[in-house]
């Protein structure tokens, strides 16, 4: 049986909204990877693993409105890069002006993502 799909929108600036499906439950890095290697979208990634920060996204999705959780490491990255203020706390607004790093979340709803 084929993993239920996800359609995520990227929206970047002066460009077309790009629209792509991908397996719901994997990490939203992996597509940006592929769409990177393609040229389709001109995110920066290096180490995927949450440390230099250059999966820079802010996002919306069907569970917006609420909070995130974001993990030490991630918001310790958000701080470092002035995307978050010095001492914030791990738990954010889950809004479209939230940051997140791409390799940092999981891709289980619809989303649409800010670059």
């Amino acid at each position: 049986m084929d993993a239920p799909m996800v359609t995520l929108t990227f929206i970047v600036p002066d460009r077309p909204p790009l629209v792509v499906e991908a397996p719901a439950g994997g990490r939203l890095i992996d597509t940006v990877r592929e769409l990177t290697r393609a040229g389709a979208l001109p995110l920066a990634w290096r180490c995927a693993q949450g440390t230099c920060g250059a999966c820079l996204v802010r996002l919306g999705h069907a569970g917006s409105g609420g909070c995130v959780t974001l993990t030490g490491m991630e918001r310790n990255v958000l701080v470092r890069r002035g995307e978050l203020p010095k001492g914030a706390p791990h738990e954010q607004p889950d809004t479209a002006g939230t940051p997140r790093l791409a390799c940092h979340v999981n891709v289980l709803h619809d989303m649409t993502l800010y670059i």
